[in-house]
């Protein structure tokens, strides 16, 4: 989020497939810019029920009751916007938010468990999902036994038709293709 003009506007960065959702929300959460490299000193989100704003191309202006100078739009850089979950409409069936990965066991279309969705990355032209194997799996590896099963480890796996061919998040699982050179 950056200051847009003289008046308290700003211009924020919009990922979502209707900005106007986001617009006729009856709250935006305020996520201010963290301190620290992990987030966890990052202070608690701030409801903002006083709100207007447009969509433009590459994102939405958006206006805040007692924001009304540049300075003090200056002061909301780096922040992000949220919505509550119970503020967002019902995904499409085959459509999920992508919250909803997080947490996820990924397993390949053979069965094989290669572990939890950790995190999301958004690249320019898909998303990108992290999964930290479970200890001893890793691609190409079956389960390990004993003891020393081994350190756990990231995997990242592009989120494309091609590459996850099922997300059951009833069952809490998504399966990844055995494309070549993708579990190697």
């Amino acid at each position: 989020m950056r200051p847009h003009g003289v008046r308290g506007a700003v211009k924020a960065a919009y990922y979502g497939d209707d900005p106007e959702g986001l617009l006729a929300a009856p709250r935006i959460w305020l996520i201010p810019k963290g301190t620290g490299p992990d987030r966890a000193k990052t202070p608690d989100p701030i409801p903002i029920e006083g709100h207007g704003g447009k969509a433009v191309p590459g994102g939405l202006i958006l206006t805040f009751e007692g924001v009304a100078t540049r300075e003090a739009a200056q002061a909301l850089g780096g922040s992000e916007l949220a919505l509550a979950r119970e503020d967002l409409p019902e995904p499409a069936p085959d459509e999920w938010y992508q919250a909803d990965l997080l947490g996820l066991m990924a397993v390949s279309e053979s069965g094989r468990e290669l572990g939890r969705v950790t995190g999301l990355m958004d690249q320019a032209e898909y998303l990108v999902l992290a999964i930290e194997s479970s200890p001893g799996v890793g691609p190409g590896d079956g389960p390990k036994k004993g003891p020393d099963r081994g350190p756990k480890r990231e995997i990242l796996i592009p989120f494309t038709e091609d590459t996850v061919t099922e997300v059951d998040l009833v069952a809490g699982r998504l399966v990844v293709a055995e494309l070549p050179g993708l579990l190697d």
